[in-house]
């Protein structure tokens, strides 16, 4: 783990203690924290009225990155980070931070880019060497990445150097204008990377670690204890909103239109991108598994039993009540994965 990064979960966690109990009290309200980009189900979920049906009314506040969103969950500014990846709240465990998986939302979909007419360079890792990459600290593409730059016996600042920025955007930028040769993004910069005359998409974070999990749903142990209510309708208006999307995609696009105002193609582009994979299960097989990944590759090194970071309960119990307010083959379909993907 470099210093920079020790340095940002130091600031974000020192304010922990500080802000202990500091949680929304009113029954059915819920903050939540997401990233600048599209979360769909979400939006889906919004769009489609199904959080005023669950009983839950979930307060979005968009932040910048990762680490500001994280910390605000360390602070008890917010109740629950939506999708700020899913190495970024394992690292910050190791520091000391009591955050708990309970859902999620988005698994691979996170593109690797350069400018157009460099873009076979980097089709294979090799590729990547005495070059200089730029991402964003703390997102699960760049530990993706950075694993396989280290099976490919890639040394990260002696063989590949690295520019960590704060924002995806910020990464996009760079590569745009020369100051990086390539560069590691999040899905939300999809589509205006597709548009772009002189950017490609070389790369996929899936081609690195296939159906690697991005985007859990996390929140913090006080917040599980004394919000559990809220969390339950709020992922049953998820797991609405994923049988809605599943059955017409096409809700999707209508959704993040309406809330981001995005023209059409560029929404089609980021919604329907079959690198995406959408899923509001918590997955803990693929989170114990990128825990591993994380420490097989360094950027961690601990004993802590992933497991215990993961509370499937609220889903579970999401999942049955649902399938006796709203019965449906299709929860069925998903109470098979969730046998498969966590027991």
């Amino acid at each position: 783990m470099s210093n920079r990064i020790r340095g940002i979960l130091l600031v974000g966690l020192g304010v922990i203690f500080l802000a202990a109990g500091r949680f929304a009290a009113r029954a059915g309200e819920l903050r939540v924290g997401r990233g600048q980009g599209a979360s769909t189900i979400p939006m889906v979920a919004r769009d489609s009225g199904y959080f005023g049906d669950e009983g839950v009314n979930p307060d979005f506040t968009a932040f910048l990155s990762s680490a500001d969103g994280l910390n605000a969950l360390n602070a008890g500014k917010i109740d629950v980070g939506l999708d700020f990846g899913t190495c970024a709240p394992l690292l910050y465990v190791t520091a000391g931070a009591e955050f708990v998986v309970i859902a999620g939302t988005l698994s691979g979909g996170h593109p690797i880019i350069s400018k157009r007419e460099n873009a076979e360079i980097y089709r294979k890792i090799d590729g990547f060497r005495g070059k200089t990459a730029g991402t964003p600290r703390l997102y699960t593409a760049d530990i993706v990445w950075r694993g396989a730059l280290k099976r490919e016996g890639l040394d990260v600042g002696r063989d590949v150097g690295v520019i960590e920025f704060k924002r995806p955007p910020d990464v996009v930028e760079a590569v745009r204008t020369g100051k990086i040769d390539v560069g590691i993004v999040s899905s939300g910069q999809v589509g205006a990377i597709e548009k772009s005359p002189d950017l490609a998409i070389v790369l996929w974070s899936n081609d690195l670690f296939p159906d690697h999990p991005c985007c859990r749903i996390v929140t913090t142990r006080e917040v599980l204890e004394n919000r559990r209510p809220e969390l339950v309708k709020f992922i049953k208006a998820l797991l609405r909103a994923e049988e809605k999307f599943t059955a017409d995609p096409e809700t999707g696009v209508t959704a993040v239109k309406n809330q981001l105002g995005l023209d059409d193609a560029l929404t089609r582009s980021l919604v329907l991108e079959p690198h995406s994979k959408l899923a509001v299960d918590p997955n803990t097989k693929a989170v114990v598994k990128m825990w591993d990944y994380m420490n097989d590759i360094g950027y961690i090194d601990s004993d802590i039993d992933p497991r215990g970071l993961i509370d499937t309960s609220l889903y579970r119990q999401a999942l049955a009540e649902l399938a006796r307010e709203h019965p449906s083959p299709f929860w069925d379909r998903l109470e098979i994965r969730f046998r498969e993907w966590n027991e």
